[in-house]
């Protein structure tokens, strides 16, 4: 009797320890006590199993935290894996590239990795100092290019308190945006000048690693135009270019000319598809050749070349210029 009470006791002593290392485990599920409804939530969860995010403290993540400059290059440099390459000259320290800089800070070995793979950090960045928004969707964009050449079809967004961006982070905006890896409010503002929080940052790395992981790279090279097609930029305000694409040899002023999508590829080059339309049926036009002009626009910087959309109707070749 008494034998078979003491299996009893081990058998509820052996329960109650499964049971509570269920309860353990199921715990230790969410990283980050302070997370709870945010709507980040998920993704830094999934950066965190990664091994790509740390919180603030063991249990605390601090999603509304301003991002300094040492951790945002952290986050760059560990989020997407960055992989500088090889300097002849062997190891280098981040005080050979930066003023600022403990070389035995725990963020001097992920400067050296972003600004040997490319990044456009200043001599002069102070770590310390509170990153942008813009600032940090500029290098997140870098970022991404070191990892290949994703094509990115796309059609100019107007950020409505844009207009003291520069032509470069402008141009990191469009492309991030068309990635789909940040936002704009419904009033297409960006809020460039805020200070990027630990939640958003995490959302567009989060957002990044998936072009990356899901978009295939494409070999980079140089596109020429369809030998039918012209293209002629011109300003059209602060760091937006009006483009206009022209056809010839079209059959009858009936035929014209739509965009049918922008895929924007490194070194700020863009390709411009578009599709000829038929004249509608039923109506009569003069047998002329004709040309059709469309238009489109891009951001300041960008080259653009044009070619018909694959399986489109494309204009017979012709010996003479446009015009």
């Amino acid at each position: 009797m008494k034998t078979n009470n003491l299996k009893r006791g081990a058998k509820m002593t052996l329960a109650c320890g499964i049971i509570a290392a269920s309860l353990s485990v199921g715990a230790s599920a969410f990283a980050f006590t302070d997370l709870k409804g945010d709507p980040a939530e998920a993704q830094i969860q999934s950066l965190y199993d990664a091994g790509v995010i740390n919180g603030v403290t063991s249990q605390l993540f601090a999603p509304k935290a301003k991002v300094t400059y040492g951790q945002a290059i952290q986050f760059l440099v560990n989020g997407l894996s960055l992989t500088p390459a090889a300097d002849s000259n062997g190891p280098a320290k981040a005080s050979d590239y930066f003023t600022k800089l403990d070389d035995k800070s725990w963020y001097a070995p992920s400067f050296v990795t972003a600004v040997r793979s490319g990044l456009s950090l200043a001599p002069s960045t102070d770590p310390k100092a509170v990153i942008t928004r813009a600032e940090f969707a500029h290098l997140l964009d870098q970022a991404i290019q070191t990892k290949g050449n994703f094509p990115v079809t796309k059609m100019y967004a107007f950020i409505s308190d844009g207009d003291k961006l520069d032509a470069a982070t402008m141009n990191s905006l469009q492309t991030l945006f068309n990635m789909r890896v940040i936002t704009f409010e419904d009033d297409g503002k960006f809020r460039p000048d805020d200070a990027v929080t630990r939640a958003e940052a995490a959302v567009w790395i989060y957002n990044a690693r998936n072009v990356i992981q899901n978009t295939p790279s494409v070999s980079p090279g140089v596109e020429e135009s369809d030998a039918a097609a012209m293209v002629s930029l011109e300003k059209a305000a602060d760091g937006v270019n009006k483009v206009t694409v022209t056809v010839g040899n079209l059959p009858n002023p009936g035929y014209g000319l739509s965009i049918a999508r922008i895929e924007f590829g490194s070194e700020q080059k863009a390709v411009i598809y578009y599709e000829i339309t038929k004249p509608a049926p039923g109506q009569m036009y003069a047998q002329v050749i004709s040309t059709a002009k469309a238009v489109t626009y891009l951001p300041e910087g960008y080259t653009a070349t044009a070619k018909p959309l694959p399986g489109s109707y494309t204009p017979p070749a012709t010996d003479s210029p446009l015009y």
